[in-house]
């Protein structure tokens, strides 16, 4: 017998007897609230309606009732707080449904001092990163972080850690995650889901070992979430079969209808770097279309566009300029995700027992987050900040996680040429900026004083990458194209999915330069040059976050940008994305880990220098 789903969730979605006594006292004037919105037009996501002129009263945490209230001095008290919203539309607070907080370079609680600004009361994170590099830990170090703050974080549990079978021998992996750590995780307060399950060749494989983590979501009453880009036919109708029922990567619209008609929710990604919006835009704008398993996410989004563009505000703002409904937009950010929750009697939608979470803009041709109250608190009220978060509290542990046997010297990261010759054909990594695909080159290089030399007037520069994990010494070894680099070197401890350190650059001596930085750091990204270190970003929490102020880590990361933008005529977040990326071996055709080249298509480990 199932797990009741109420066990999993957090404790503000029960039923409290008291709290309900209140509301009921409240609205019928018995008591006093402790918060009243007048004068407001209300966004009635439920209805597409907008009801003009009313008001809003909450008591606590919940919403006692809204309307037009002919004796509203009845609800109000003399510590009761009153928000003129004349001129305003109170809009429900936003959702993300799907998320990596990590990639934002923050911790949740830096992740939520951002968002909170930009309307956002409620996320689902997958700590798919941190649980790479910590394992179970780290999924427990990310749910007491989300504890006791104003934006509410459910958590999914990762699902593919490692990226690939560890049978394989492809890589060495931080941690695994199998079916008794799903086990565990599924019983723990905050966890919602069992996040994307991206090993989609092993669950349309029907393998049992991807099955029973299914199952185990299934028993504890968990939602499952797909990662099933291009996936069509008789192929998607098995990974249905599954039991997973969502899915953020369709890329085109055919894709996302197919798997609309056939039952699935689409979550349309508009990220920092994967944007989907207006290609499925066209899915938003058929009135022949009836989206309402469709919701926004975000997936990925750094710290920059964060700090300067927004969070779901954003997404249903770049919806509405292409000429979506703005009602159908927000109800996209709030009721849509809420209905694949199953907690719209909680969160995403404005009415009577759902928590307050209320966001208050000018009006709908274009969102802008003035007020946002979460939880019956008022966070930011006319764009200033009104309540303080908690200070983050990580661990010690999870910022020593940079664990490499010795610093290499320049000639170990560099590959042996056979005896006597003097140029040899490579096996190389072809990247094209803003792709995740790779193309599986071979080229012809010199040879100097024994080892295979880059050659950068081609855009062919070295890379490694070094188990930074258990101290083994690994050293994966070989050359990418197209990353367009043109300083000595770039090292950091984001690499997908496994989180090694992975390099890059022109001059082994700064290769190592960087790597020394890293292990000084315990984590981050560092961009040196003829012996300067250019830039750094420190991210010690797991080698992935910062816990600095949002702001400080904002200024670092432009920072970064603008002096690779200067010096070099560079655009960091292109080539840093590629070349994170470079080291995630499911992702065809040619990747590169700490035990070497690694044919995706094959699942195997190939030479450097090609076999005449």
């Amino acid at each position: 017998m199932g797990v009741p789903r109420a066990l999993v969730l957090p404790s503000i979605f029960s039923y409290d007897v008291d709290e309900r006594v209140e509301l009921i006292k409240t609205i019928r004037g018995f008591g006093k609230a402790d918060l009243v919105i007048t004068n407001v037009d209300i966004l009635l996501v439920t209805t597409g309606e907008i009801l003009e002129d009313s008001s809003i009263i909450v008591k606590g945490r919940r919403i006692a009732g809204i309307g037009r209230y002919d004796e509203l001095d009845k609800f109000i008290g003399s510590s009761t707080i009153v928000i003129n919203g004349a001129g305003k539309t109170a809009l429900p607070g936003f959702i993300d449904p799907h998320v990596h907080i990590e990639s934002s370079l923050l911790t949740p609680r830096g992740f939520a001092e951002l968002v909170l600004r930009h309307g956002t009361t409620t996320i689902v994170a997958d700590p798919h990163e941190i649980a790479n590099v910590m394992g179970v830990r780290g999924v427990e170090i990310f749910l007491k972080e989300s504890e006791n703050l104003p934006l509410k974080i459910l958590i999914d549990i990762p699902s593919c850690v490692p990226a690939t079978d560890p049978s394989y021998g492809l890589e060495t992996v931080g941690n695994i995650l199998g079916p008794d750590e799903i086990e565990k995780l599924a019983g723990m307060e905050g966890t919602v889901g069992l996040g994307e399950v991206m090993d989609f060749v092993s669950v349309t494989s029907a393998s049992r070992q991807v099955l029973e983590k299914i199952r185990i979501a299934h028993k504890y009453g968990l939602i499952v979430n797909g990662h099933a880009p291009l996936l069509k036919g008789q192929l998607l109708d098995a990974y249905i079969d599954a039991g997973i029922w969502s899915d953020h990567e369709s890329t085109i619209y055919e894709e996302a209808l197919e798997k609309l008609r056939k039952g699935m929710y689409v979550f349309i990604r508009e990220g920092s770097a994967w944007r989907d919006l207006k290609a499925l835009s066209k899915l938003l704008l058929d009135d022949k279309i009836d989206c309402r398993l469709c919701s926004f996410a975000s997936d990925d989004v750094n710290v920059m566009d964060l700090y300067e563009k927004g969070h779901m505000d954003r997404i249903i703002n770049e919806a509405i300029e292409l000429g979506v409904d703005p009602v159908k937009a927000v109800q996209l950010a709030t009721i849509g995700p809420a209905t694949r929750l199953h907690l719209t009697d909680h969160i995403g939608v404005i009415g009577p027992a759902r928590l307050a979470d209320i966001v208050l803009t000018p009006g709908l041709k274009e969102v802008k987050p003035e007020t946002v109250i979460a939880n019956g608190e008022v966070i930011i009220h006319d764009g200033k900040p009104r309540a303080e978060l908690p200070k983050p509290n990580i661990p010690p542990d999870a910022k020593k996680t940079v664990n490499i046997k010795e610093i290499p010297k320049p000639h170990d990261l560099l590959v042996k040429a056979p005896s006597g010759r003097e140029r040899v054909k490579v096996n190389v990594i072809g990247v094209q900026l803003g792709s995740a695909i790779t193309k599986w080159l071979v080229e012809e290089l010199p040879v100097k004083n024994g080892y295979v030399v880059a050659d950068p007037s081609r855009d062919i520069i070295y890379v490694a990458v070094l188990d930074r994990h258990h101290a083994t010494g690994s050293i994966g070894k070989g050359f990418m194209k197209g990353l367009g680099f043109k300083a000595g070197a770039i090292a950091q401890t984001i690499a997908h999915d496994t989180h090694n350190l992975i390099v890059a650059g022109n001059n082994p001596e700064d290769m190592v330069s960087a790597i020394k930085r890293i292990v000084e750091l315990q984590g981050g990204i560092v961009v040196v040059d003829k012996g300067e270190i250019v830039s750094e970003i420190p991210l010690p929490v797991a080698g992935l976050m910062s816990d600095e102020e949002p702001w400080k880590v904002y200024n670092a990361y432009r920072g970064m940008i603008e002096k690779i933008r200067d010096r070099y005529g560079l655009e960091f977040e292109s080539f840093f994305m590629n070349l994170a990326l470079a080291a995630l071996p499911v992702i065809p055709e040619l990747r590169i880990t700490d035990k070497g080249l690694v044919d995706v298509n094959n699942a195997r480990l190939v030479n450097v220098i090609v076999s005449e």
